[in-house]
């Protein structure tokens, strides 16, 4: 199992800053968003797919382990299907193996089988390319369906194992709320009461292929891995007994200042490693 990061910690600074930092903490893998301006520090439509692999060596990184989707809330947005094919070129590219989407929220009056159905006509135009270009979507829960063992596995069914997979955040389930984001905000909702986050990844197991590390306090916070409410220890003693291979990759939504932001991802780099060693009790 591989320990990973997101420079979505450092979403307020420059990229090559944030590499840097991740890489003088011990991280060996990172991950990185085309979710501008929330996350401007990849742009598909912009940016050159070598420049990212010649920083990705410049720091020493072993390799980049997935990339969001410019407009990963499939169902609602007129260019998830455009922006998701181009997200996947540019994985593609920059040998990223996984490109992470999210059902998002349905409209308020569009009804969860319309709802289902846009996102599998637009999911499924999406997998054709990933299919093409060798690399594999990943359901992150995200959204109206994705936050439930039923929806995910629901999901699931739009495609087979070899292009579609899950990108799997307990705390995401844990939080049950859909996430919004775009101009520099990010919004939750209230999804209702989560489901256990433990129990949802036993059931999907089979199809995770990247997972997420984040921690939430009682208000909802995102604090260091280990130090909050998630079951974080017994998500990763499922992956181990699973023999997953794949990263477990620290996420948050940003937004501190830099000491902090580095003082967070270094102690939940520490906490990961001693959890996967088995020395933490």
């Amino acid at each position: 199992m591989k320990i990973g990061c997101g420079t979505v910690l450092f979403r307020k600074f420059e990229l090559e800053r944030s590499l840097a930092a991740m890489r003088e903490i011990g991280f060996e893998y990172f991950e990185t968003q085309a979710v501008g301006p929330w996350c401007p520090h990849v742009d598909v439509d912009k940016d050159d797919p070598e420049d990212l692999v010649r920083l990705q060596k410049k720091y020493g990184f072993k390799a980049i382990t997935g990339l969001w989707s410019k407009d990963g809330n499939i169902i609602a947005n007129q260019n998830a299907i455009e922006s998701g094919i181009r997200t996947v070129e540019f994985a593609a590219a920059a040998g990223i193996p996984v490109v992470h989407t999210g059902d998002g929220k349905k409209p308020k009056d569009m009804s969860d089988e319309d709802a289902y159905k846009v996102l599998e006509e637009k999911l499924g135009r999406i997998l054709e390319a990933a299919k093409k270009y060798g690399v594999t979507m990943a359901i992150e829960p995200h959204g109206t369906f994705s936050l439930t063992l039923a929806g995910l596995k629901n999901i699931l069914s739009i495609g087979t194992p070899d292009v579609l997979g899950i990108n799997y955040d307990a705390a995401n389930i844990f939080r049950s709320g859909y996430v919004e984001s775009g101009n520099n905000k990010s919004g939750w909702q209230n999804g209702g009461e989560g489901e256990n986050e433990v129990d949802v990844l036993k059931g999907v197991i089979d199809r995770v292929v990247h997972c997420h590390a984040k921690d939430l306090n009682a208000e909802k916070q995102c604090v260091p891995v280990g130090t909050g409410l998630v079951r974080v220890k017994d998500c990763v003693e499922v992956l181990k007994a699973a023999d997953y291979q794949g990263v477990v990759s620290v996420e948050t939504e940003g937004g501190d200042d830099f000491d902090q932001v580095v003082e967070l991802a270094a102690k939940s780099y520490a906490y990961l490693n001693a959890v996967i060693k088995g020395e933490v009790k």
